[in-house]
């Protein structure tokens, strides 16, 4: 084993020592010219071995690491990691879930590379020039483990062209896939569209604030906002929602939600469950026009409105105006459930937010619960940056 080297500044090691996976192109000292993605040995200014990762030349994070080791990167090298990763995530998961994270990118040492597990169907997506290069290693390493039937790539994700990399189709590597893929959370049949639907197909990293809801939703009139294919909605009914209203601008992802209510044993007129294709900010406002609502709970689980820095202005005002909304139908009592998935957006950012979209409508509230990702979405202590998704639970006071 023999990869060209790149050595540090001084100093430029700590953070990888303390678990960081980054090396910034502003650290280094030396590097021999190598290919997008190329693997290096990373080398501090001593000469001291720190490990392998795949290098880009033209990128601000020029060196990823991969593993700490002087290692071959084969076949075996990704089976084992998905191995001890499963082993890892399988403990801490509720009873009664096939459905999680395997593999949650640089935070589990695999960088650019995002797996998720669906009962019996792996997914994968590739977002870097580095792991673009293993992409049959990944494959065939994830058909060969325990209890998986079928392997799928989503590599259908803007982030891809940061790394000079084209969008892929979806494509099925291992096995048969003849539609939604069946899996459970915590006792209840939930459905993802691995060739079609949003990510890799559902959104596993809510899976505690759908427990939450399932908590707190008893006897509560609920909207469930941005609700693709409703899994909130089915936690609230199983938390004994006395009526849920599921709203989406997609009519397949409220297809399959209807699907999964049945799939539940819901009958959706005799639970009072409705489906309502609409834009959620005209949902809201035409709501703000009628007479006072009684709803008591809004659930609000937006997309990523800042996905890079360029547009978090813009972000924080939509996410403003839509919390805003949110809060002006809701009276004493009521509960609110609200989200931001987008990583360049701070907690403390936006609980600011929170409080000046509040102080619009006139309301007051109290912080009952604050969630982040579920913890197969793992977050490391050195590594910040691999945290994103913010949850809140308000009680409103008038």
């Amino acid at each position: 084993m023999s990869y060209p080297v790149v050595v540090l500044k001084a100093g430029r090691e700590i953070p990888l020592l303390a678990g960081h996976p980054w090396v910034f192109s502003r650290g280094i000292e030396q590097a021999e010219i190598t290919q997008p993605g190329a693997i290096v040995e990373v080398r501090s200014w001593k000469g001291d071995f720190l490990g392998l990762g795949t290098y880009h030349p033209s990128n601000t994070i020029r060196i990823r690491l991969l593993t700490r080791n002087l290692e071959l990167i084969d076949t075996e090298f990704f089976f084992e990691r998905f191995i001890r990763l499963r082993s890892e995530k399988e403990r801490f998961l509720p009873p009664h879930t096939d459905g999680f994270r395997l593999v949650h990118a640089d935070a589990d040492g695999l960088p650019g590379l995002i797996v998720d597990v669906y009962g019996e169907v792996a997914v994968f997506q590739i977002h870097t020039a580095g792991m673009e290069l293993f992409r049959e290693l990944v494959a065939e390493a994830l058909s060969r483990l325990p209890k998986i039937r079928a392997v799928v790539e989503r590599s259908d994700v803007e982030a891809r062209k940061a790394e000079g990399l084209s969008i892929l189709n979806p494509a099925v590597h291992r096995g048969n896939i003849d539609g939604p893929v069946p899996f459970q959370e915590a006792g209840l049949t939930l459905l993802s569209d691995v060739l079609e639907g949003q990510k890799t197909g559902f959104f596993l990293d809510q899976r505690e604030a759908r427990d939450l809801v399932r908590e707190t939703a008893c006897n509560r009139k609920v909207w469930n906002l941005f609700s693709y294919t409703c899994s909130f909605g089915m936690a609230a009914l199983k938390g004994g929602a006395c009526e849920v209203v599921n709203v989406d601008s997609s009519r397949s992802a409220l297809e399959l939600g209807e699907h999964i209510f049945r799939q539940n044993g819901v009958d959706l007129q005799t639970r009072k469950v409705s489906l309502k294709e609409a834009d959620v900010f005209t949902f809201l406002e035409e709501a703000g026009r009628e007479p006072k609502t009684d709803i008591s709970y809004i659930i609000c689980d937006p997309p990523a409105f800042a996905k890079t820095r360029a547009n978090l202005e813009a972000a924080r005002k939509a996410y403003l105006r839509l919390n805003t909304l949110c809060f002006r139908q809701l009276q004493q009592g009521g509960l609110f459930l609200t989200s931001s998935c987008s990583g360049m957006l701070g907690l403390e950012d936006f609980l600011s937010i929170l409080r000046i979209a509040a102080g619009h409508a006139g309301k007051q509230a109290r912080i009952l619960r604050i969630l982040g990702q579920a913890a197969d979405h793992t977050r490391n202590l050195a590594f910040p940056e691999g945290s994103y998704l913010k949850t809140v639970l308000l009680e409103v006071r008038e």
